[in-house]
């Protein structure tokens, strides 16, 4: 689900939305030519539409998008319960999937809906905080787990 779904409605989030291209993924063709880098922007913006349809996602309306990436943050979340790692005490390669698809939808540099519903699941908001404590201790993160951003889970 996280691999083969919900990723693909981040990925829909960066790639497809023109604000998040621009902000993100645009700058992966920078230090090409000037001359060649809008083509190239335009023609792998293009593959990366494509892909997204081709699994299904891309597929759907927008509301619909954000539905079943909500379904699949309610999954997550459900599965996460109050444990410390998605499957437990410690932690598995389930956690290093989980972990950089929600960080990745909840970096506060790409605004998206898909983000917004995010950060009202306490738990999952907690875990990547605890995962970016954990493991990325000297990269300035700024938590997301606020007492007053713990709306349900």
């Amino acid at each position: 689900m996280v691999e083969n779904h919900f990723g693909w409605t981040m990925v829909h989030t960066r790639w497809l939305t023109p604000e998040n291209f621009a902000k993100g993924p645009a700058h992966f063709f920078d230090q090409m030519p000037p001359t060649v880098q809008e083509n190239v922007r335009r023609e792998a913006q293009g593959r990366v539409a494509e892909s997204v349809r081709a699994v299904g996602v891309g597929r759907h309306a927008e509301a619909e998008i954000l539905a079943l990436g909500v379904r699949s943050l309610a999954a997550l979340s459900a599965l996460l319960g109050d444990k410390p790692f998605m499957m437990g005490p410690r932690p598995t390669s389930v956690d290093a999937v989980a972990f950089g698809m929600l960080a990745g939808v909840l970096t506060p540099f790409f605004e998206a809906p898909l983000r917004d519903r995010a950060m009202t699941f306490g738990n999952l908001t907690a875990y990547v905080d605890h995962m970016m404590a954990g493991i990325y201790p000297e990269f300035a993160w700024t938590p997301l787990n606020l007492p007053a951003q713990r709306v349900a889970a």
